[in-house]
């Protein structure tokens, strides 16, 4: 509330500032030298016509007539009485009602426009936690994201609206529509960094979390470009790790991990990465990339996160959905990572009709060995729906999901199927 006060103030101080500042700065006109323009161009004027006459272009006729039209105009601009005199002091009286009257209005109109609620916390926190609230702003979202899709079918040109448009859509979780707008982005700009590495991420998501085949291409070019990029370096280690070449996988992970903080948590799973691929490797696990890296590590960075490798969940079909799915539809439940590639850390797949179920996802359940349910402390578990059983969600496909967030997964965490992928 005091900063918004600061804001509010100033903000008033420069609406004043164009109303007073012309105030106190106006002068008096001086007065006019016309008579002296007004001969001057007369002047001018005759003698234009006496060329026009001398070289025929005008007869003597309408000579005579131009003439006399001029010498009456003269006549009439040179009578007294045409100067105007403003009064420099004139207007000033209005800049003390007007300090007191724009501020007082300004608050009387945010007090039937805006919202003070804004500035309590409280309301602000239990607004966010209220569901219709948070419905709401999916529908505006998905509007917004429509909006710009039609915007790009008449403007196919913008490359950056296409990009845009990709990452929203991979964020409403619309993995074949975020491809395709990716696609157009990366025709338009083939020599971005940015629009391969999202394009070769949003294919990845397509495709059970796999980088292999035109993923991996476009990730390879992408860090020859930006060798530093984050994304891209991430990108390349998981790469790497799903080919089973883990010396590479190591080196990328450890030049990222050089943009965190020991004590951030991309560090420490980062860290928990080269374990494992160490691991595989024979090394120990606190080796990353040189012994004067290892010998300057503090205790902190040598820390391994170490999750439980299993979580047990129960997923249940909400009411909304019930008779309106079929008992041989598949249900897949998988486990991913919170923070970085969203390939499956584990999947099992049921059918409806064995809802409400208890299952159990584990390291054994891996796809790629260094991803596993234990290699990373935060996760996110989905239950879907799906008529084909597609690993790819598809719009209008029952889900529901949970984060669980820390290494201790004791117990059994609740997932219910009450949304729509949209």
């Amino acid at each position: 509330m005091f900063q918004f006060g600061i804001f509010a103030a100033l903000l008033l101080l420069v609406a004043l500032s164009f109303i007073l500042i012309p105030l106190f700065t106006a002068r008096g006109l001086a007065k006019s030298d016309e008579e002296q323009t007004n001969i001057l161009l007369a002047q001018n004027k005759l003698r234009e016509l006496e060329d026009d006459l001398a070289n025929g272009s005008l007869t003597q006729e309408q000579y005579d007539s131009a003439k006399e039209e001029l010498e009456v105009g003269l006549y009439h601009d040179l009578q007294p009485g045409g100067e105007v005199i403003v009064d420099e002091n004139k207007g000033r009286w209005l800049a003390i009602p007007l300090i007191i009257f724009v501020p007082l209005v300004a608050l009387a109109l945010y007090s039937i426009i805006g919202d003070p609620r804004a500035f309590n916390t409280s309301i602000a926190t239990k607004q966010a936690q209220n569901p219709k609230e948070v419905s709401d702003k999916a529908l505006q979202m998905n509007a917004m994201v429509e909006k710009l899709a039609q915007r790009l079918q008449k403007e196919p040109g913008d490359a950056k609206g296409w990009l845009m448009l990709g990452q929203a859509y991979k964020l409403l979780q619309r993995g074949p529509d975020a491809v395709a707008a990716l696609r157009k982005a990366y025709e338009l700009q083939s020599d971005q960094p940015e629009v391969m590495l999202q394009l070769a991420d949003a294919i990845a998501t397509t495709n059970n979390g796999s980088l292999k085949g035109e993923p991996a291409t476009l990730i390879s070019k992408a860090i020859a470009l930006a060798p530093d990029n984050e994304m891209g370096l991430w990108l390349s280690g998981m790469a790497k790790a799903e080919e089973g070449d883990f010396a590479p996988a190591v080196n990328y992970w450890t030049k990222l991990q050089q943009h965190y903080k020991p004590e951030d948590q991309a560090y420490q799973e980062l860290q928990d990465y080269i374990g494992k691929a160490n691991a595989r490797l024979g090394k120990p696990a606190g080796i990353v990339n040189s012994s004067e890296q290892q010998a300057a590590a503090t205790p902190t960075q040598q820390k391994e996160v170490k999750a439980a490798s299993s979580v047990k969940i129960k997923v249940t079909l909400g009411d909304a959905f019930k008779g309106k799915v079929k008992a041989d539809d598949y249900v897949l439940i998988y486990a991913q990572a919170l923070v970085g590639p969203k390939a499956p850390l584990a999947v099992v797949k049921h059918q409806v009709k064995d809802l409400p179920l208890e299952v159990v996802l584990d390291d054994s359940m891996a796809m790629i060995p260094t991803m596993t349910v234990s290699s990373v402390e935060n996760i996110k578990v989905t239950a879907r729906i799906s008529a084909t059983g597609n690993a790819t969600p598809q719009p209008g496909e029952a889900f529901g999901a949970i984060e669980i967030k820390g290494a201790d997964r004791a117990g059994v965490k609740s997932v219910v199927i009450a949304d729509t992928i949209k």
